[in-house]
């Protein structure tokens, strides 16, 4: 099947698709992102790309990953933390001139704690004393859960416990953060990203109250801070996209009572326009030419871009993803609009 126009916006590899992100760093004003590359026929690869404003990115090369690594998380160094393929918790550090990356250490963690049947997905933060890494796992009982660990050095970690479980049957890549005077718990549930409100003890967090982060095919996620000291979030985008495997546009998060609301980046202001032809947004429905690509809550301010086959959309916070079904010709470029209302 052919491709609809390569996406400005939404970055893309130049060969195959962005798998699993492992984070964005800030460095001297400048953002990095780190995501794995599945190219078919191919061993895992490893890319890298640099953005001076979070939306557009200039991919810096793609080089062997360590072996089968899965999802993880990257740290200044920069150090990625990943699961190895037989279920052991590693970190790899760049080979001289990012040619490649090689494990600077044996496994970290090599067997789950007492109580637990398996655990992948290492996201590694500092939280002010010491390191602390998260892993989803499944406790004997069959229930899915959040582990953590902590470190002084990025090298010996120590078990503190599960940090919270649940009977859902699956959580994958754990993210924990404070912000607006609360603690956000995000993990992947198959299909979505589903996001917790609660506190966090250094030990235990408790939710307050769950949400889903977005609607539509959004992949793995990522949060960082960003040079301004936002606290903003990136997304793979799913599999039922001409483009998946795109990264999605920069969010910038904040908590709402008990909500957890995301808004486009200002860095994306230059690329509004006041109207985008074909796209209607009415009744909390989102079409394209006439085509229903969306359903979304009604009411508040709501903003759709359109690129190649993407329609992103967010409105009172909810983040929406829909694929363009047009039945004319694709004209190339970038279209956003913003509408008062979807009510």
């Amino acid at each position: 099947m052919e491709h609809s126009p390569r996406p400005r916006l939404h970055f893309t590899p130049r060969i195959g698709r962005v798998g699993d992100l492992f984070g964005v760093l800030a460095v001297d004003g400048r953002h990095h992102v780190f995501y794995e590359i599945d190219i078919p026929g191919e061993d895992s690869a490893w890319g890298w790309a640099v953005s001076d404003d979070l939306v557009i990115w200039t991919e810096q090369g793609v080089v062997p990953a360590p072996g089968d690594a899965r999802c993880g998380t990257v740290v200044a160094g920069p150090v990625v933390f990943y699961t190895s393929g037989d279920g052991q918790i590693t970190r790899a550090v760049p080979e001289p001139g990012f040619t490649g990356w090689r494990p600077d250490a044996g496994p970290l963690i090599s067997a789950p704690p007492s109580g637990v049947t398996d655990m992948c997905d290492p996201a590694v933060w500092w939280a002010g004393s010491n390191w602390r890494m998260l892993l989803s796992g499944r406790l004997r009982d069959g229930s899915a859960a959040v582990l953590q660990y902590h470190s002084a050095d990025l090298l010996h970690w120590s078990y503190d416990g599960v940090l919270i479980s649940s009977d859902q049957a699956t959580w994958s890549c754990p993210r924990l953060f404070p912000l607006d005077g609360a603690w956000v718990l995000l993990v992947g549930t198959g299909d979505e990203v589903a996001y917790a409100i609660g506190d966090y003890d250094g030990l235990h967090f408790t939710a307050r109250a769950w949400g889903t982060f977005g609607r539509g095919s959004l992949g793995p996620a990522v949060t960082f801070v960003d040079a301004a000291g936002r606290r903003c979030l990136l997304a793979r985008l799913g599999d039922d996209l001409a483009w998946s495997g795109a990264l999605s546009l920069p969010w910038v998060l904040s908590v709402r009572g008990e909500r957890l609301i995301a808004t486009p980046h200002p860095n994306l202001d230059p690329y509004l326009i006041s109207g985008a032809t074909g796209l209607t947004a009415a009744g909390g429905e989102v079409r394209d030419h006439g085509d229903l690509i969306l359903r979304m809550p009604a009411g508040g301010e709501t903003t759709l871009f359109a690129d190649a086959d993407i329609v992103e959309v967010t409105v009172e916070g909810v983040s929406g993803l829909g694929v363009a079904r047009r039945t004319g010709p694709v004209v190339p470029g970038v279209r956003f609009a913003r509408f008062g209302s979807l009510g």
